[in-house]
C-alpha cells in the first residue's frame, strides 16, 4: 500500500449563562508532571461559535461500547457526500458476526503518519481535577506513543519509525453547565478556540475533548444520538474556513455502564475505561481520519467497521473485556486492534 500523504490542510458557550465574549490564553504549570509543558486556558467567543457553524464536518464515526445498539449504523457514521455504511451493506444491524472475520481494506484516502495529541479538558464551574475526573490520559498517551502496541498502525500508514505519535499542548476550558446537552457543533467551537491559539492544525495534530462526569453531549440539537443513551465516544474531522482541516475526538466520561471496562483491571475502572476509550479513538483516527482510509468493506456483518470496532469483546452484563497489556513497564487494560498481517485482533504489532 502506498499511503496517501497530505501535508495541507464546543462546548458551545453560546448556550451558557454568562458566556465570556473574549478569548484568553495563558500558560501555566499546575497539574503538569513535566515542568516544561505549557498549557493554556481558553474561553471560546462568538467568533468561535460562528466558525463552528460555518465549518464542514467531513467524517464522524461513533463507538457504542457494550451498549445495546439503539440506532442503526447510518446514524452513527457521517461521511460528507457518501452513502452511510449500513445503507451500502446487505447485512442488517441485527447480524451476529464473528469477532474478527476479515481484513481491513484501503480506500485511497488520508492516513496519519505522525501526530501530536492535544488534550482539551472541560471544567464545569471552572474545576475538575484531571486525576479525579479522568485519571492520567496524557501520561497514557505518552506511553502508548512509545510502545510496541502502537506499531500495529505501521502496516496501515506505511511507516515503521518510533515516536511518531506524541503529546502536545494541553488546554483547559472552564464553563458553566448548560441546561441542555452540548452538541458536536459546540465541540467544534471549543476546538476552533484552542487550535486558533496553538496554531496547530492539519493531519499532524489530533484534539481530544474530555467531558467531565455528568456532562451529556449529542450529535445535534435534536438530542437523539447522545452520550447518555447511544455512544461512548467518537472521532471526526472537519474543515474550517479560516484554520483548515482539523482531526478530533470527543470522549464523554467513560466510567459509566456500557462504556466501562470490566472490574478488576490494573488501574481501576475510571483510569482504564478512559484509556481504553481514547486508545480506540486515537488509533481509528490514525488509520481512518476522514472515512477514506482503512475499514472493512468485505461485508460479513462488519461492513464499515474500523481497526478498533472489529475487536470489541464483551462480558456480561455491559462491560468491555480488554486485554491486559504492559506498555513501557506500566499495565493497562486496552482492547486489541485488528491486525491485517495476522488476520486477527492482536495486543501487539
Amino acid at each position: 500500500m502506498q499511503a496517501f500523504r497530505n501535508l495541507g490542510r464546543a462546548i458551545g458557550i453560546s448556550t451558557l449563562a454568562g458566556a465570556a465574549l473574549f478569548l484568553t490564553a495563558v500558560t501555566a504549570h499546575a497539574q503538569s508532571k513535566d515542568p516544561d509543558e505549557k498549557q493554556i486556558t481558553v474561553k471560546p467567543t462568538d467568533v468561535d461559535h460562528q466558525a463552528a457553524k460555518q465549518a464542514t464536518v467531513v467524517y464522524r464515526k461513533a463507538w457504542t461500547g457494550s451498549r445495546p445498539k439503539e440506532v442503526g449504523e447510518s446514524k452513527l457514521t457521517f461521511h460528507a457526500g457518501a452513502v452511510p455504511h449500513s445503507q451500502s451493506s446487505s447485512h442488517s444491524d441485527g447480524d451476529n458476526p464473528p469477532r474478527y472475520p476479515g481484513d481491513l481494506n484501503y480506500h485511497g484516502g488520508a492516513v496519519v503518519e505522525f501526530a501530536k495529541s492535544h488534550a482539551i479538558y472541560m471544567l464545569p464551574n471552572g474545576t475538575c481535577p484531571i486525576a479525579v475526573c479522568w485519571g492520567n490520559p496524557e501520561g497514557f498517551l505518552r506511553d502508548l506513543g512509545k510502545s510496541e502496541f502502537i506499531h500495529v498502525t505501521d502496516q496501515y500508514v506505511d511507516r515503521e519509525s518510533d515516536n511518531r505519535y506524541t503529546v502536545g499542548q494541553r488546554a483547559f476550558v472552564p464553563y458553566t453547565p448548560p441546561a441542555v446537552p452540548f452538541t458536536d457543533n459546540d465541540m467544534l467551537a471549543v476546538i476552533h478556540a484552542v487550535a486558533s491559539v496553538t496554531g496547530e492544525t492539519g493531519y499532524g495534530h489530533i484534539y481530544h475533548v474530555f467531558l467531565p462526569p455528568g456532562q451529556d453531549e449529542c450529535f445535534d440539537s435534536t438530542f437523539t444520538v447522545c452520550a447518555s443513551n447511544v455512544f461512548c465516544a467518537y472521532h471526526s474531522s472537519a474543515d474550517f474556513t479560516d484554520i483548515g482541516h482539523i482531526l478530533y475526538s470527543v470522549e464523554p466520561y467513560a466510567n459509566v455502564i456500557g462504556c466501562q471496562v470490566r472490574p478488576g483491571t490494573p488501574n481501576g475502572t475510571l483510569v482504564d475505561s478512559t484509556n481504553d476509550t481514547v486508545s480506540h479513538e486515537l488509533i481509528e483516527t490514525i488509520t481512518d481520519p476522514d472515512g477514506t482510509g482503512w475499514w472493512n468493506s468485505t461485508g460479513l456483518g462488519m461492513f464499515g467497521q474500523e481497526i478498533a470496532d472489529e475487536c470489541i469483546f464483551l462480558v456480561p452484563p455491559f462491560y468491555s473485556d480488554p486485554a491486559i497489556i504492559k506498555v513501557r513497564g506500566n499495565l493497562y487494560a486496552l482492547q486489541p486492534e485488528y491486525n491485517n498481517r495476522q488476520h486477527a485482533c492482536t495486543a501487539d504489532n
